[in-house]
């Protein structure tokens, strides 16, 4: 049975339906659709917590009737993900757009909930018990929103030798097609997932994580993707084409023979890009705005460029493509000068100074993220299950979505009265979300 749902501040939502109205078709019974408007709007709603039990109580609603949206109550999660895509695309798709790879961390206390595990969590800076969750996000026409999200499986999740294991992916309802993939294969999953739904876009962007895995940058070059991403200070690199004198061949012996030759020369020796970024000359570097702060101050840096062949894994025999590296110079707080370091594949007609402001497009990462899980709650969220932690997030992803259609639309506003009324939402809805 449907419960009833009132709230006093339903007329803050402008245009709730007509946002939701494309996702209905994938909710099969009107207890569905109530529920998930619900939801999203109880996500959206003032409050520290955003998990069940609180949520429900701001929108007067079951906690029992929107547990069971995220395990229980039949709709189609996959298809209403496609559909928020489509929706969002129709408004920011941009040939100027790009790709933004990343991970974040999801705090747990205990070691009950799908996938939790010991590993490095980014949201504490430390090794924790966490959830890890992988994400494309894609920014377009100024607007940046998630594109999808995939919860990572730890080994210790996919050993189904181990009894503790299987009763836990029991427990938690994991389904079998899911197992252990490194962090850098599920991030090209998303990026062909992109493709496939033929998201316009220019580059993808990484931070230093990815950007020092070979595969990662390899798959993304064989996918003709042009890339912007972060490498190490201790990367090493080699400043002119490297000569490999492998070692000589020897009589064949009984056994397995070595899958690759030893190298035991290198022409010319490799360096760290931090030894290079410390030796610049002070006429080299070309200034570069980036954006501009909360304050419309210009937050600028210094930029220059090289092209260097990395140097990973070359006492293996591996020779990598030749790459621009490009090293930026910025000013901190302390006024102490920082160096950071990308490699990039595009173009080399492609100025530095360009280069580096397309990396400086993933910013909209940071603020994204800090945006789901400190005001629509995406890390709250107290369920242990497989369905349950997605169901979620979707939701999330489309309370954002909301917000950010809402922000579209402030563009379109043109009377003064119109405006008036915008202020007036943006400072009930959230604490100034998104703008």
């Amino acid at each position: 049975m449907c419960h009833a749902w009132r709230m006093t501040k339903e007329t803050i939502y402008p245009g709730i339906d007509e946002y939701l109205a494309p996702f209905w078709n994938y909710f099969y019974r009107t207890e569905a659709r109530e529920l998930a408007r619900h939801y999203v709007i109880g996500l959206m709603m003032d409050g520290e917590r955003k998990s069940v039990e609180p949520m429900s109580e701001r929108v007067n609603g079951s906690e029992r009737s929107m547990q069971r949206l995220l395990t229980e109550v039949k709709w189609d999660e996959q298809e209403v993900i496609r559909e928020y895509r489509r929706v969002m695309l129709n408004q920011t798709s941009d040939p100027q757009g790009i790709y933004v790879v990343d991970d974040t961390g999801f705090p747990k206390k205990g070691k009950d909930s799908v996938c939790v595990s010991r590993q490095h969590c980014g949201s504490t800076g430390k090794v924790d018990n966490c959830q890890i969750g992988v994400s494309l996000t894609y920014v377009g026409q100024d607007v940046a929103w998630p594109y999808g999200m995939e919860l990572f499986v730890p080994e210790k999740w996919d050993n189904l030798n181990d009894p503790y294991c299987r009763a836990q992916r029991k427990k938690t309802k994991m389904p079998e097609e899911a197992h252990h993939r490194e962090k850098w294969r599920m991030a090209l999953d998303l990026i062909d997932l992109a493709r496939s739904d033929g998201v316009a876009h220019r580059a993808v962007v990484a931070d230093s994580w990815y950007g020092n895995i070979a595969e990662f940058r390899q798959g993304l070059a064989e996918r003709e993707e042009s890339y912007v991403v972060g490498v190490y200070s201790n990367t090493e690199v080699f400043l002119e084409a490297p000569l490999l004198e492998l070692a000589p061949s020897k009589e064949k012996k009984p056994g397995r023979p070595p899958k690759r030759p030893k190298v035991v020369n290198v022409n010319p020796t490799p360096v760290k890009v931090c030894e290079i970024g410390e030796k610049i000359d002070k006429d080299a570097w070309e200034s570069l705005e980036l954006r501009r702060d909360s304050k419309e101050k210009p937050l600028t840096a210094q930029a220059v460029s090289l092209r260097v062949w990395p140097a990973v894994g070359y006492k293996k025999g591996n020779i990598h493509e030749q790459v621009w590296l490009i090293i930026e110079r910025r000013e901190k707080e302390d006024k102490k000068e920082e160096l950071r370091y990308y490699f990039s594949n595009m173009p080399q007609s492609k100025p530095s100074i360009e280069i580096a402001r397309i990396f400086h497009d993933r910013f909209w990462i940071e603020q994204g993220y800090q945006q789901l899980k400190e005001e629509l709650g995406m890390d709250h969220h107290e369920g242990r299950s497989w369905i349950g932690w997605h169901r979620h997030v979707f939701l999330v992803f489309l309370a954002y979505g909301y917000l950010t259609w809402l922000r579209l639309l402030e563009k379109k506003l043109k009377s003064q009265a119109a405006r008036k009324a915008w202020i007036q939402i943006k400072k009930t809805v959230g604490r100034e979300l998104f703008f």
